[in-house]
């Protein structure tokens, strides 16, 4: 651990979640890396949550930041609310239905001082229901984890590390944080941005979050707009680094789905 440890910076998103905001909070804020700061923004829930992170706040009024939107605003704009006021040189970034568990955010942080040149560090999260049960399921076991340098690995396997077990350099991520064209799901391009073609990406091994998974979740319902968002991401990426990850993406889009089903067929 660094002599003086930068400060970092827990951003939480939350939208009706009393039943959850409070062990997601707390498992942030009692975190044991003493400089740090929970930024949460809640999206006009209309439920018990605010009252829940106000009752927080007075046991933890030095730690924990609030910011209550007047309105509804959406995924990535209420995700943009949080961001911009992160003031640390580390953001990590957690569902308000999630949960982070003791030690993660000391272990990310020592992963970062070793290299410079590191800016994105993920880690395996199993996978809770509703009742805080465990499902026996693993993020690392649909996507790989894994490591590299440049945003092409991103890409052609899809996002190794789930959200909630991200940690950036905030120096990296763009001016207008989340991209507001992307309603929705959003973090994908966000970590395809901080990376780069330069940026060394990586993990701490373990599991060192839980995932909450719920019929509330965004990614539990395969709409349109999850699907827009995708291909618009896509899109974005190819505009943003002048077509740089074009054989990348026409592998995630084509010769990944192809592999997959051949992979599904082959266990029958």
């Amino acid at each position: 651990m660094p002599t003086n440890p930068p400060l970092v910076s827990v951003m939480v998103i939350c939208y009706n979640q009393e039943r959850y905001i409070r062990e997601a909070l707390t498992s942030a804020l009692e975190q044991d890396y003493e400089n740090l700061e929970v930024v949460v923004a809640d999206d006009a829930s209309t439920d018990n949550t605010r009252q829940i992170i106000r009752e927080l706040g007075k046991d933890y009024p030095e730690k924990l930041k609030m910011y209550f939107n007047p309105v509804n605003l959406g995924i990535t704009a209420n995700s943009n609310i949080g961001l911009n006021h992160c003031r640390g040189e580390f953001v990590a970034f957690m569902g308000g239905d999630d949960v982070l568990l003791p030690g993660k955010i000391s272990r990310q942080v020592e992963w970062f001082s070793q290299d410079g040149s590191r800016v994105l560090c993920g880690h395996d999260v199993e996978w809770i229901d509703q009742d805080g049960a465990l499902l026996g399921i693993r993020s690392s076991e649909l996507v790989p984890i894994g490591s590299g340098s440049g945003a092409s690995g991103f890409i052609t396997h899809g996002t190794p590390y789930a959200a909630t077990s991200v940690m950036v350099r905030r120096s990296r991520i763009p001016e207008y944080g989340f991209h507001p064209a992307l309603p929705v799901v959003s973090d994908w391009m966000l970590w395809i941005e901080v990376i780069s073609t330069d940026g060394s990406y990586g993990y701490i091994p373990g599991i060192w979050a839980r995932y909450r998974r719920h019929k509330d979740n965004v990614t539990a319902k395969l709409n349109w707009k999850v699907a827009r968002d995708v291909l618009l991401t896509a899109a974005l990426s190819l505009w943003h680094f002048r077509g740089r990850y074009l054989v990348n993406w026409a592998h995630y889009f084509f010769v990944r789905p192809i592999a997959k089903r051949f992979r599904n067929k082959s266990h029958v």
